[in-house]
């Protein structure tokens, strides 16, 4: 039974165009995976502490060692990280934030970025991404007020879709594909209509969906 892992981060729920992509790209999944299992993570609604010294502590210390305090501060990050190892697919949807990712996205990723469960170095001192194994495939959505695709100019200000591919494939998630939504200004101010927006969106997450 294929698993699908969705990530959603934005706190407009349903004002916000990622999650309205987000939520249709999951649609889509369960049109071609009907007997498939979805793992719903709203980090909207998920209260994750941020890395601190009892976090590094219990992530950095063998079982036997940790402290009841060890377990409470790596308690969000193993059940983070439980739902990453299940996945067969992952489908995140995210806006950005002044030109990178949310504080809630990356309270996440700090949780399930963890040596020895979803990254190791090696011999060689190299970094080896421990999902690599599961081959998962991942549809990234971002949402932005501003355009950063097709200009090279306006490219260079987006820090979020590049983070996102290099520490995803850090934890050996290669396959990604981004629908980057730019322009939901126009929708904010009333320029556009969201329907006329999120159409051709709609057409590209569904052919990224089937693939």
């Amino acid at each position: 039974m294929p698993t699908l892992l969705h990530i959603t981060v934005s706190p407009r729920a349903n004002h916000s165009i990622s999650r309205q992509l987000g939520a249709a790209a999951v649609h889509e999944w369960r049109e071609h995976n009907p007997a498939g299992r979805v793992i719903e993570r709203d980090l909207a609604k998920t209260s994750l502490s941020f890395v601190d010294s009892e976090w590094i502590a219990g992530a950095f210390s063998p079982p036997k060692t940790q402290t009841e305090g060890h377990k409470r501060a790596i308690a969000s990050s193993d059940e983070l990280i439980s739902e990453l190892q299940q996945a067969d697919e992952i489908i995140l949807d995210t806006p950005m934030y002044n030109f990178a990712v949310p504080a809630a996205l990356k309270a996440w990723i700090d949780h399930v970025v963890r040596a020895g469960k979803t990254f190791r170095y090696t011999s060689a001192g190299r970094p080896e991404g421990l999902l690599a194994s599961k081959n998962i495939k991942a549809l990234v959505i971002i949402a932005s007020g501003g355009k950063y695709t097709g200009d090279p100019g306006l490219a260079a200000l987006d820090f979020e879709a590049p983070y996102l591919r290099l520490i995803l494939g850090f934890m050996g998630i290669k396959n990604v594909r981004f629908i980057q939504a730019g322009g939901t200004a126009a929708v904010m101010q009333g320029r556009v209509s969201a329907g006329e927006f999120l159409a051709p969106y709609l057409r590209e997450l569904a052919e990224a969906v089937s693939v």
